[in-house]
């Protein structure tokens, strides 16, 4: 599959009827009014699982009810219960026909048997989707930081862009968590298309945890005492460690910080523009920001500056749209040159 870099000329959302569908089609609505985007409304459904339920049950009927006229009935039921199933599918996607013709964006639906991320990537592989615009849940919503199986299956299994939807946004205030990898910047420009649409603030983040390298100093500090020979002026040489560790680390981030305020410079972007460099640990940093700020859209690379081959998304990618208090717009894979300062 081979993706527009420039440009999201086709979007794939997945609508599902559960209460955060309006939302989920608002969100692909907005975004392909800023690309002239062409949108397909997807839905899954499962003939199977009915399947088997019925078989299931067949041991149980009555002996009148076995061998010849149970394989009618199986006939029969499985003609209906696919012709009623794929009629529900199009309920649930047909409605939002009109939201999308009335603003001029071409819609189309999509109908697929099978489970809902499958038809999902099915019809995103299909078409060569720019973006997947999907629910953070659907009907089984539990508690914080649960993400609905669709959405988890897609964004472990899509190369693609993928915005994950939490709740209606309204593109008032962008972040951009950057991290000095490619991914990031990459981001970050497409981040700036948006901003620059919706009239939004745009906020550049860059989280640094000192927590780990502290705990490394510590071990190493406990393994170095108990070998001979060894001098280890423990307070003198935590101060420095400490110092150098937590400036070092503040100012790597402000040099990326520094990066991504030169591509948004030259980008001609006007609009406001607020810099940041907060520690933390990574993931719980970019959460915390958006609660702080009111920010309900994040943009960050599904990967980032520790991509190793075979990855298929980064730990800080996953827990900012399991935790994030809004929705989370993540990049398409690409691997890694490293960091860019």
């Amino acid at each position: 599959m081979v993706y527009n870099l420039e440009a999201m000329k086709k979007i794939a959302v997945a609508i599902d009827n559960s209460s955060i569908s309006p939302a989920v089609a608002r969100a692909a609505l907005d975004v392909a009014k800023v690309f002239g985007s062409e949108v397909i409304g997807v839905h899954g459904y499962n003939v199977r699982l009915h399947e088997r339920a019925f078989r299931i049950m067949e041991p149980i009927l009555p002996q009148k009810y076995q061998e010849e006229f149970l394989a009618k009935q199986r006939e029969f039921h499985d003609e209906l219960m696919r012709s009623a199933m794929e009629k529900i599918s199009l309920s649930y996607l047909e409605p939002y026909r009109e939201m999308f013709e009335k603003a001029g964006i071409p819609y189309r639906c999509a109908v697929r048997e099978g489970k809902n991320y499958s038809a999902v990537l099915g019809v995103a592989t299909e078409e060569s989707a720019d973006l997947i615009v999907v629910g953070a849940y659907g009907f089984n919503r539990v508690r914080e930081g649960y993400l609905g199986s669709t959405c988890l299956r897609v964004m472990r299994a899509f190369p693609g862009r993928i915005l994950v939807v939490r709740d209606r946004i309204r593109f008032e205030k962008i972040v951009v968590a950057l991290d000095g990898s490619e991914q990031s910047l990459g981001v970050l420009r497409t981040a700036l298309r948006f901003a620059e649409s919706f009239d939004a603030e745009l906020h550049l983040l860059y989280v640094f945890d000192t927590n780990l390298h502290r705990f490394i100093f510590d071990k190493l500090k406990r393994f170095m005492f108990h070998v001979k020979g060894f001098s280890f002026k423990s307070k003198e040489q935590e101060r420095l460690h400490d110092e150098f560790i937590d400036k070092g680390l503040r100012r790597v981030g402000e040099l990326i910080i520094e990066k991504g305020m030169k591509v948004v410079q030259e980008s001609g972007f006007g609009g406001r523009v607020v810099p940041a460099v907060i520690e933390g640990y990574l993931y719980d940093g970019v959460c915390h920001y958006m609660s702080q700020t009111g920010a309900d859209l994040v943009f960050l690379g599904r990967t980032g500056r520790h991509y190793e081959e075979g990855m298929d998304i980064g730990s800080v990618a996953e827990n900012v749209a399991r935790y994030a208090p809004g929705s989370v717009f993540l990049g398409e894979s690409g691997g890694t040159s490293g960091w860019r300062i």
